[in-house]
C-alpha cells in the first residue's frame, strides 16, 4: 500500500507546480514579445528583396494567374526578374524546387478568391499575410516546442531560459522571416521531427501520432534542403530500431506524402523527375536571351568562387560568414560535442551524435562543393546552415546544465548571447545583404570580392562615345536620341557626320558633325562642329579636338561648344563602371554597354544674396554597336547641400544608321 505524502512531499511538489508555472509564464512573455518583433519586422519588410526569394514568388505568381509554372511574364515585369532561373525548351523557370512555391500559390488562392487582394494590385498586403502564415506561425508554433522540450529535458531554470532566449532572439532565422525562402520552413519542420523523435526514442513514448508527425515532417524537412535527407534516414533508422511495425505501417506513409509531392510537382514543372538545380552549369542556365547572357554566364562578387578550401573553412567558422563569429552561442554547441564522452547517461546523448554527425557530412558536403563557394550568396548568415539550429540549440543542453553554476560560464554564455543576438538583428529589414562582419572585413581592406570596372582604353573626356567614320554604304552616319520634355513634348537631339569637301582636302582627321535639337515637330537649334578625330580618340579635351575654321566665332559660342561635349558644364573626365545590357527602340535584343559617370559641382547665383551649390551628373551606357557609341544619355542636377534632386532629363537612342530591328537569336 502506497503511503500518503507527508506535508514536506506536498511542499515540495507545488514548490516545482509553481516553479514550472512561472517559468511558463516566463516563455509566453518571451514568445509574444518575439511574435510582436516579428509581425512588427514582416508588417514593415519590403516585398522581393532578392533574387532568391523573387525566384519562388515568380512561380506563385504565375501558377496564379496564367496556370504554368513558366515565369516568362513575371519574370519580364520590372522588380520581379531574378538571376535565380533556368531557360528550358524555351521558357523561363525558376531554378528553386517547386513543391514549397506549389503550396504558397494555393494559398495564395485562397486569399485572392475570399479576399480579393492578388499580387498585382496589393502586392504588400499579400506578401505580408502569406508571409505571416508559412514563416511565423510555423516559427511560433516550432518555439513552443522547444519550450516544451527544455522544460522536459534541461535540468536548471538558466539552461532553460538560455536555450529560449536564444531561440527567439539569438539565431540568423530570425531575419529569414521577412522573405519567402526554404531555410525558415526546414528549420521550422525539423522541430516539427525532433520533437516526436525525442518523445519515442528519448522517453519511449510510442503513440502513433509521433510516428506520424515524424515521418510527415522529417520528410518535408528533406524536401526543402535536400542534404536534410541524411536526417530522415537517421530518424527512420532510430524509429524502426525502436518500433519496426509503426515505423513501416505509419511513420513510412506519412513520409511519401511530401515526398510524392515533391516529384509530381517536380514533373508538373520540368518534364522529367530531375530539380531542375541539378542542372547547374549546363545550357540550362548558361543561356543568352534577347542578347543577355545568363548572369551564371559571368558571376560577380561572392559568386565568383575566388577563395581556396582553407579560405572558404574559416570564412565559414570564423570569418565573414562564419557559424561561431556571427553566432558565438553555439561554440557552446562545440564544447558540449567535444564533452560527449562524458555525457554518456545523459538522455539527450542520442540527440548530441545525431547534431554531430548532421552538421560534420552536411557541412562536409559544402565543403566538397568546389565550384560554389560563395558562402550561399549575398546573404546575413551561411543560410544552407540554418535549418540545423534547433539541433545545435538543443546539443547545449547536457554542457550547460553540467556547469550551469560556475559563473564563468554563465558570463561567457551572456556575453556570445548578447553578440548573437546583435548579429540576428543587424540585417533586421533584409536578410539578403552581407553580414556586418563581411563590411567589417571589406572596409578594412582584408577581403576584396567585387570585381574592379575595367579601364577604358583612353580618356573619355566626352559624352560622346566614338566619332563614326563615313563610308561608302553610310555616307553621312547618325544617331539619334529621344526623351521626354517637361511640357509633354518630345526632344529629339539628332547627331550626325556631314560632308565637307574643304576640311577633307586639308586633313583627313577632321570630320564635320552636325548637332539638331528639336522640341516636338519644330526645329529649335542646328549646330556644326569640326573635330579632329586623332586627337578625340587620344583622349585630348574639347578645348584641343574642336577645330574652329570661322574666325568670327565667339568666344562664348565655343564654351557653348565645349559644355555640349562635355555633357555638364565644366570638364571631366569620365569614370568606368560596369558592363549592363540596354534595351532600346532600335532592336529586339539589348546591346551591351559599359556604363560611365562624371560629375561636377557649380555655384551659381541664386534670386537671393546667397549662393546656391549644384552637382551635375551625367550617366552614359557606351556601346560600340551604335554610331557616335551611345546608346543612353542621363543628365542630372542635384542640390548638394541638401542632396535633392532638381531635374533629370534622359536620352535613350531611338533611330541609328546601319542598325535594324532583328534579333540575333
Amino acid at each position: 500500500m502506497t503511503n500518503p505524502a507527508t506535508p514536506t512531499d506536498l511542499s515540495e511538489t507545488d514548490q516545482i507546480f509553481h516553479s514550472a508555472r512561472l517559468r511558463w509564464c516566463i516563455y509566453l512573455l518571451l514568445l509574444t514579445v518575439t511574435a510582436g518583433q516579428g509581425l512588427a519586422a514582416i508588417m514593415n519588410s519590403v516585398p522581393l528583396q532578392s533574387a532568391n526569394d523573387r525566384s519562388r514568388w515568380c512561380t506563385v505568381w504565375s501558377l496564379v494567374e496564367e496556370g504554368t509554372y513558366q515565369i516568362d511574364t513575371i519574370d519580364d515585369r520590372s522588380g520581379w526578374s531574378s538571376i535565380d532561373k533556368v531557360r528550358h525548351e524555351d521558357h523561363f523557370y525558376s531554378s528553386k524546387p517547386p513543391l514549397f512555391p506549389t503550396l504558397v500559390a494555393g494559398l495564395y488562392w485562397l486569399i485572392k478568391t475570399t479576399t480579393g487582394l492578388n499580387l498585382n494590385q496589393n502586392l504588400y498586403d499579400v506578401a505580408h499575410l502569406i508571409l505571416i502564415i508559412v514563416n511565423l506561425i510555423p516559427m511560433l508554433i516550432a518555439l513552443t516546442l522547444i519550450c516544451r522540450m527544455v522544460e522536459k529535458y534541461a535540468q536548471t531554470d538558466f539552461t532553460r531560459f538560455f536555450i529560449v532566449v536564444s531561440a527567439c532572439f539569438g539565431t540568423l532565422l530570425t531575419p529569414f522571416l521577412l522573405t519567402l525562402n526554404n531555410h525558415s520552413i526546414a528549420a521550422s519542420c525539423a522541430v516539427f521531427t525532433l520533437y516526436p523523435l525525442m518523445r519515442i526514442i528519448l522517453d519511449g513514448d510510442q503513440k502513433k501520432r509521433y510516428f506520424l508527425l515524424a515521418g510527415f515532417f522529417a520528410m518535408f524537412t528533406c524536401c526543402n534542403e535536400l542534404p536534410a535527407a541524411l536526417f530522415g534516414l537517421i530518424t527512420f533508422g532510430l524509429l524502426f530500431k525502436a518500433n519496426p511495425r509503426l515505423t513501416i505501417l505509419i511513420f513510412a506513409p506519412a513520409a511519401l506524402i511530401p515526398l510524392l509531392g515533391f516529384f509530381v510537382t517536380n514533373y508538373a514543372a520540368t518534364g522529367g523527375w530531375k530539380p531542375f538545380y541539378m542542372y547547374y552549369g549546363t545550357e540550362k542556365y548558361l543561356y543568352e536571351h534577347k542578347g543577355i547572357p545568363s548572369y551564371w554566364n559571368n558571376p560577380q562578387g561572392l559568386d565568383r568562387n575566388l577563395d581556396s578550401p582553407l579560405v572558404y573553412f574559416f570564412h565559414c567558422t570564423l570569418g565573414h560568414h562564419g557559424i561561431f563569429s556571427l553566432s558565438p552561442i553555439y561554440l557552446l554547441t562545440l564544447f558540449s560535442w567535444l564533452r560527449i564522452r562524458q555525457a554518456a547517461h545523459n538522455t539527450l546523448r542520442p540527440i548530441l551524435w545525431i547534431s554531430l554527425v548532421l552538421t560534420v557530412i552536411v557541412f562536409g558536403f559544402y565543403m566538397s562543393r568546389t565550384g560554389n563557394y560563395n558562402y550561399g550568396g549575398n546573404s546575413s548568415a551561411l543560410r544552407w546552415m540554418l535549418w540545423l539550429t534547433p539541433f545545435w540549440l538543443i546539443s547545449m543542453i547536457p554542457l550547460l546544465d553540467q556547469l550551469s553554476q560556475k559563473r564563468w560560464l554563465q558570463i561567457f554564455g551572456v556575453f556570445c548571447l548578447l553578440f548573437s543576438v546583435f548579429s540576428a538583428h543587424h540585417p533586421s529589414h533584409n536578410p539578403w545583404q552581407a553580414p556586418w562582419i563581411y563590411s567589417w572585413f571589406k572596409e578594412s581592406g582584408w577581403i576584396q570580392y567585387d570585381q574592379r570596372p575595367p579601364a577604358f582604353e583612353r580618356l573619355h573626356t566626352s559624352w560622346l562615345g566614338s566619332i563614326p567614320e563615313p563610308t561608302a554604304e553610310i555616307p553621312e552616319p547618325f544617331v539619334e536620341f529621344t526623351g521626354p520634355a517637361n511640357d509633354g513634348r518630345l526632344i529629339r537631339l539628332r547627331i550626325k557626320v556631314v560632308k565637307s569637301a574643304s576640311q577633307q582636302d586639308r586633313d583627313q582627321n577632321l570630320r564635320t558633325i552636325q548637332v539638331t535639337r528639336f522640341l516636338g515637330s519644330d526645329e529649335i537649334q542646328s549646330s556644326r562642329y569640326t573635330v579632329d578625330v586623332a586627337a578625340f580618340n587620344a583622349g585630348k579635351w574639347p578645348e584641343e579636338f574642336l577645330k574652329w575654321s570661322d574666325e568670327t566665332v565667339s568666344q562664348a559660342e565655343k564654351y557653348a561648344a565645349y559644355r555640349f561635349f562635355y555633357g555638364m558644364p565644366r570638364r571631366r573626365a569620365y569614370n568606368p563602371g560596369k558592363f549592363r545590357h540596354l534595351f532600346t527602340p532600335l532592336r529586339v535584343d539589348a546591346y551591351r554597354c559599359q556604363l560611365a559617370a562624371s560629375q561636377v559641382a557649380v555655384t551659381i547665383a541664386a534670386d537671393t544674396e546667397a549662393e546656391k551649390k549644384l552637382r551635375y551628373r551625367t550617366d552614359l551606357w557606351l556601346t560600340d554597336q551604335i554610331p557616335f557609341g551611345v546608346a543612353q544619355y542621363e543628365s542630372s542636377v542635384y542640390d548638394s547641400v541638401r542632396g535633392q534632386l532638381l531635374s533629370r532629363q534622359t536620352l535613350t537612342v531611338t533611330s541609328a544608321s546601319g542598325q535594324t530591328a532583328e534579333s540575333t537569336e
